[in-house]
């Protein structure tokens, strides 16, 4: 997966839709037992999520792939909060996206 000069030779990982979720349900669930003391995710979850992605996916999903993709999803929610809080910006729970009518998003 991912861009090389030969086959199989690619370092770089990707992320596909089906791995993000699995990612998510994992973290999501270890937060809810109390598995993330503080801001940050213990070593066994981040390696517990990668051990799973490998599994169903049959790719070579390191510690390092999870902690760098779990940096990036932390950004990307950063940006949706300060969107979110701007005036005229709402949040569609059903849809999980932002909303604004087209008089706001021009001006955005």
């Amino acid at each position: 997966m991912g861009k090389g000069n030969k086959e199989g030779t690619s370092k770089q990982f990707r992320w596909t839709k089906p791995m993000e979720h699995l990612f998510l349900e994992i973290l999501a669930d270890k937060a809810q037992r109390g598995n993330k003391p503080s801001n940050t995710f213990k070593v066994v979850s981040i390696n517990r999520v990668a051990e799973a992605i490998s599994e169903r996916f049959q790719v070579q999903c390191d510690a390092k792939h999870v902690e760098n993709h779990l940096r990036t999803v932390k950004n990307q929610w950063q940006i949706i909060c300060t969107i979110r809080g701007e005036s005229g910006f709402g949040w569609d729970d059903n849809m999980k996206m932002i909303t604004c009518d087209k008089a706001t998003c021009d001006a955005a």
